[in-house]
């Protein structure tokens, strides 16, 4: 009989940064807190390992080994911040460039990078230019600004059945698969194209996979939220229904008058 192999773990709450994978220190950390000896390097570098491996709780590291540990994940984040928002700002479009994040857009964002499967997705519904792709897009800016490494795909429903409809790519499977596979999904208008047989098969095939394998989405529509099975579907509805929190968007048109 053997032993399985330790896994590695990190405790994200104590160091105080999002899950994730990350680089571990090791011999060459342990030698800038040693105190000049191979031995002590090689004892600090196996208290490392056992740390990693759960076999030495990080309330019996030393001061110095746990600052370091904390400052070399922290660098880690803030790199990853830098990458993740420069994705966001080459996806984002001009318009909704400077969303910042409301505190509940942050507080899901810290939900989705602590644990993606038990977020739930987001749903704004209101009246046109009530802000639902604005409020979306800065939740979109807040997941980025974690520094997850979380890869985010934003499409309206146009550009979607666009995308998946027989010739309007090499092959609508893929990119259904793609859509289905992706860490956040962003659909933006949701319900807005002429209901049809295929556009609620697609639409339910996409949303259904989500569904199951437990992807956090955003969504926004023009519908209520008591609109939405005559508009998408009765077996689509459901599914957001028990998927998603439902975030009304309320107020005037912003886009009249030039209103941003």
């Amino acid at each position: 009989m053997t032993n399985e192999p330790s896994k590695i773990r990190i405790d994200i709450a104590a160091y105080g940064i999002p899950a994730g994978n990350y680089a571990l220190p090791g011999l060459a950390h342990a030698r800038s807190i040693a105190d000049g000896t191979e031995a002590d390097e090689l004892r600090i570098a196996d208290r490392f390992a056992r740390h990693f491996t759960g076999q030495l709780p990080t309330s019996e590291l030393t001061p110095a080994e746990f600052n370091l540990i904390r400052d070399d994940l922290h660098e880690q984040v803030a790199e990853r911040r830098e990458q993740a928002v420069e994705r966001y700002r080459r996806a984002v479009p001009r318009r909704f460039a400077h969303a910042v994040p409301a505190e509940e857009a942050a507080a899901w964002a810290t939900q989705v990078t602590s644990d993606l499967h038990s977020a739930r997705s987001r749903l704004f519904t209101g009246t046109v230019g009530t802000g639902k792709t604005h409020s979306a897009w800065s939740t979109l800016r807040a997941v980025a600004e974690t520094g997850a490494n979380l890869r985010f795909l934003a499409i309206t429903e146009a550009d979607l059945f666009a995308r998946l409809r027989p010739g309007g790519s090499a092959s609508p499977e893929s990119e259904l698969d793609s859509l289905a596979a992706v860490d956040l999904l962003f659909v933006d208008d949701l319900g807005a194209a002429k209901n049809t047989e295929w556009t609620e098969e697609i639409t339910y095939r996409l949303i259904n996979r989500r569904y199951e394998e437990c992807r956090p989405c955003i969504f926004t529509t023009n519908a209520a939220a008591l609109e939405l099975p005559a508009v998408v579907g009765a077996r689509i509805a459901s599914r957001l229904q028990q998927m998603c929190d439902l975030i009304p968007m309320t107020g005037a048109d912003r886009r009249k008058d030039g209103n941003k």
